[in-house]
């Protein structure tokens, strides 16, 4: 059975009264915070990879081939800093969370250098904490980075957002800590499945899968032309958006954005 259109909004009504609480923000890095600039599907080419996941592919890789695989995604990671741009409307998102008291964090499977320069040269407001890079194990779409996340900030998952452009890796994740999920979708990819189709969005590109952070998740083509990549179970998000400009309405119109209590020492 199909799950519920996650471009709707809430309904008004008495049931706004129930609202659920939103205590906290955790991001994406590549694709989310930063304009996506590295080409994945040639860097699954030079390292060798055959598996969706070139991170825990490379991990049980023989020392010697794990190393020249290292060396040619930190090759291609250096080379990205150097075009790294701040996507469209993120301080602006970061600002509306700073302004009511939420805190915000960070999960990448980009390395922690990465995020450092990051914060030095494509960002103007207070960094992300906690800020938890590819040394963080087990990688996305585990749940245990967003769980230490809300523990560091003594809240509960559920009233965490996770907002990332990798239904594999972001929405799973945040899905599986039991967080709110927003997909960030700016190409309009991605449709929710009905019925009971097969999934096409799981490959070689993804917003998150190896270094630079993050691939694009893999649509399907027709003669060289994209064609809508299917979400399904675990991959459905609570909201897909557009653009990062249209997640604070939408959280407003959806959940009481309220800072977290105070923790008793």
């Amino acid at each position: 059975m199909a799950g519920p259109d996650p471009r709707a909004l809430a309904p008004d009504g008495p049931q706004r009264a129930a609202r659920r609480r939103l205590v906290g923000a955790v991001f994406d890095m590549d694709g989310t915070l930063t304009v996506p600039n590295l080409d994945f599907q040639e860097m699954y080419r030079r390292v060798g990879c055959e598996t969706k996941d070139i991170l825990s592919e490379i991990d049980a890789w023989p020392e010697d081939r794990r190393a020249r695989a290292n060396a040619i995604i930190h090759e291609m990671e250096q080379e990205a800093l150097r075009t790294m741009k701040r996507m469209p409307g993120a301080e602006e998102l970061a600002a509306f969370f700073d302004a009511r008291g939420i805190p915000r964090g960070l999960v990448t499977r980009n390395v922690q250098s990465s995020v450092a320069h990051f914060h030095a040269h494509a960002w103007n407001l207070a960094p992300f904490a906690p800020a938890l890079a590819r040394d963080f194990r087990p990688y996305k779409p585990a749940p245990d980075a967003l769980l230490h996340i809300s523990a560091a900030w003594d809240v509960h998952p559920s009233e965490i957002v996770m907002v990332g452009d990798s239904a594999k890796d972001d929405v799973v994740s945040g899905n599986r800590a039991g967080a709110i999920t927003v997909l960030l979708d700016t190409a309009g990819k991605w449709s929710v499945a009905t019925g009971t189709g097969t999934g096409t969005g799981t490959g070689g590109e993804d917003g998150d899968g190896c270094g630079g952070g993050e691939e694009e998740d893999e649509t399907r083509s027709d003669n060289g032309r994209q064609v809508s990549a299917i979400l399904e179970g675990e991959m459905i998000p609570t909201h897909i958006v557009r653009s990062l400009d249209e997640i604070a309405p939408l959280l407003e119109a959806h959940y009481d954005v309220v800072a977290p209590a105070p923790v008793a020492r």
